[in-house]
């Protein structure tokens, strides 16, 4: 194998792709296994496929047989190629096989551990009154239960049920009503007495209904830092309150990923009706529909505009690259735990640190690269993941813009302006890398969120920026931080007038089918047009050869055209001037005489075969025959003088 073969080009390193999804996989499989084995019934996805009507099962076969078709005709055109990466593929194959195997077997154990909690086996065999000890490890949100009015995640350290105390590791979502809320903070430890069961919905298997507040009792108040974190974004959330409807929803859902009416206090003081349940609820929908609900959560936006923003700040002090790559790892650590705790926020803020260490040694940053191995490293550590949406949205958001953004955006720059050409690309790669993934969360397709995302893309910097601004001085001033709050949500107002327009739409949505089925169908029409679009590129980027014409290819480009006609013209002025100029000779030739009078000259020609004598025109002496007319005048004229 040659070096060439060998080598990898940073900005297209795929390599750890493979691995990354094989790991995913795995680990899904892993879950499904051990849910049918276990648990006795298998997954609702997979019921939804068996029971789903012969249209659906027909479309799902065609998809297949459509994959398939393109794979197989992919590897019989490059075999030669395959051929010639043997070696890599075997080694390629070896990582893939340890990663499932490793994927597989840390799922298991996850699993396993799960299964044999004590806290897990309470529930299973029914609700029963437990006493657990734990501390809350979320901020607290409203509640999603009708008989209680706020909600915290609580990683367990021990739960106490018939009088046994064990040991526990499982996490519960502790529900308690309004007076049983103003005692709870982000990072305490507390002992609650409640109902434990099985959770009916959510990603957090075990649910604690807690009876009043006096069954609650701390143990260990908060760390100084979450005190301190708490009570920024309370004095934020105060001066968010003083904004109109749409400012208390939607600027701290875009500060901090906390829609208004998720806010639970963190002060001890209950308040209701600060945002209106109904308008809220409208909003969200709208949102949802429009395909614009991703902006309410944190994700790499937020720091790339803190990069930029340090970045500059260390070049204006002239400070060197170590030293700026620490402040942009500190800034990305302080943003993150400003922020509302997710998924998409952990995954931003490791692949940030990847990034500012590629700048610490002096190499540019790999997105794919870093997302494969935050990917890897998350799912090892944490395995639930896997089966998280918004983590599985977050890297496939960011995979669909590294890889697909910029070959749109060179495609969409040949008939709109690049600006514009490289938003509209980059809404379209991450709609179609999320897509699928959608349709599992919602089986409907928003037809209207590229249109959306575009409407809104130029006032999402600017309100996330104002709205960071004032969480930012919240603790020092209020009244600073609500005039920060008022300007931001002069472009949230934008967005909610651009949701409300496009969801009401008639074609704002596309009912589609649910389950595994719709994401498989989903997924086989946007590799079967995407497979459609790339032949009819090909073909229309085919050169064509004419008669009597250089090969050359012909595209569709504004610029190119304007070259062409640039061209053209200065080709049309070159040969009109050497028309008049042949014109010219032909007229020495007819008449025997220069423009000015005076005789061509003639000279001698013995190059001929037969040595005769051949007479041709000195273009070069005819050309200086009228000024040595006009010197012999002149000398003629002196001396008469």
């Amino acid at each position: 194998m040659d070096g060439g073969m060998r080598r990898e080009r940073g900005s297209r390193d795929c390599r750890l792709l493979p691995p990354a999804v094989a790991l995913w996989c795995s680990m899904l499989t892993a879950h499904l296994l051990f849910g049918a084995l276990f648990q006795g019934v298998g997954p609702k996805a997979w019921s939804d496929v068996e029971t789903s009507t012969n249209e659906a099962r027909w479309s799902v076969i065609a998809a297949v047989v459509i994959c398939g078709f393109v794979l197989g005709r992919k590897t019989v055109l490059h075999r030669a190629a395959l051929c010639r990466h043997a070696a890599v593929a075997r080694i390629m194959a070896m990582v893939v096989i340890a990663a499932v195997a490793v994927g597989m077997s840390s799922m298991w154990a996850y699993l396993l551990v799960q299964w044999h909690d004590p806290a897990m086996v309470g529930a299973r065999m029914g609700q029963s009154e437990v006493v657990a000890t734990g501390r809350i490890v979320e901020p607290l949100k409203s509640s999603s239960l009708r008989d209680a009015d706020c909600q915290a995640e609580v990683d367990l350290s021990s739960v106490r049920a018939q009088g046994v105390e064990s040991r526990s590791s499982a996490r519960v979502r502790v529900f308690a009503d309004k007076r049983a809320c103003g005692m709870l903070s982000r990072g305490a430890a507390y002992s609650m007495r409640g109902v434990l069961s099985e959770a009916e919905y959510g990603a957090t298997a075990l649910w604690l209904r807690l009876g009043s507040w006096q069954d609650i009792v701390r143990i260990r108040k908060p760390p100084v830092y979450e005190r301190i974190r708490a009570h920024m974004q309370e004095r934020f959330f105060i001066a968010a309150s003083r904004l109109s409807n749409q400012g208390k929803v939607l600027v701290p859902g875009l500060t901090m990923g906390t829609l208004g009416q998720d806010h639970v206090s963190s002060n001890g003081q209950w308040v209701d009706g600060l945002v209106d349940e109904a308008y809220a609820t409208r909003m969200e929908d709208s949102f949802r529909d429009a395909g614009i609900m991703h902006l309410m959560a944190v994700s790499g936006g937020h720091f790339t505009l803190i990069a930029m923003l340090v970045r500059r700040m260390c070049a204006r002090l002239l400070l060197p690259r170590c030293a700026t790559a620490c402040c942009i790892a500190l800034g990305y650590g302080l943003l993150a735990s400003m922020m509302a705790p997710g998924d998409s926020v952990s995954r931003a803020l490791i692949m940030g640190w990847l990034a500012a260490a590629a700048m610490m040694v002096g190499r540019r940053p790999q997105a794919l690269s870093a997302l494969c191995c935050t990917t890897i490293g998350i799912l090892l550590l944490k395995p639930s993941m896997a089966t998280s949406y918004g983590f599985a949205l977050s890297c496939a958001a960011v995979l669909g813009i590294v890889t697909l953004a910029r070959p749109m955006t060179t495609a969409l720059a040949a008939i709109m302006p690049k600006p514009v050409a490289a938003a509209l690309a980059m809404t379209i790669a991450a709609q179609l890398a999320t897509l699928p993934i959608q349709i599992l969360m919602e089986p409907q397709i928003p037809l209207l969120s590229c249109v959306a995302n575009l409407l809104v893309t130029p006032v999402v910097s600017y309100s996330t920026l104002l709205g960071l601004a004032a969480l930012a001085c919240a603790w020092i001033n209020v009244d600073m931080a609500f005039v920060f709050a008022c300007l931001a949500s002069a472009g949230t107002r934008v967005m909610e007038v651009v949701a409300r327009s496009l969801a009401d739409a008639p074609c704002s949505v596309l009912p589609w089918k649910d389950g595994i089925a719709g994401a498989l169908l989903v997924l086989a029409v946007e590799l079967t047009t995407g497979y459609a679009v790339a032949r009819l590129t090909k073909r229309a980027n085919r050169p064509c050869e004419r008669e009597g014409s250089d090969t050359e290819r012909f595209t569709r480009n504004p610029a190119r055209r304007m070259g062409i006609w640039i061209e053209d013209t200065v080709r049309m002025l070159g040969d009109g001037r050497q028309l008049a100029w042949k014109e010219t000779i032909a007229q020495r030739r007819s008449t025997g005489r220069n423009p000015c009078g005076t005789p061509v000259v003639q000279k001698l020609s013995w190059a001929s075969p037969s040595h005769g004598i051949g007479a041709e025109h000195d273009e070069g002496i005819n050309r200086g025959g009228c000024a040595a007319h006009f010197l012999r005048r002149r000398r003629t004229r002196r001396s008469r003088r």
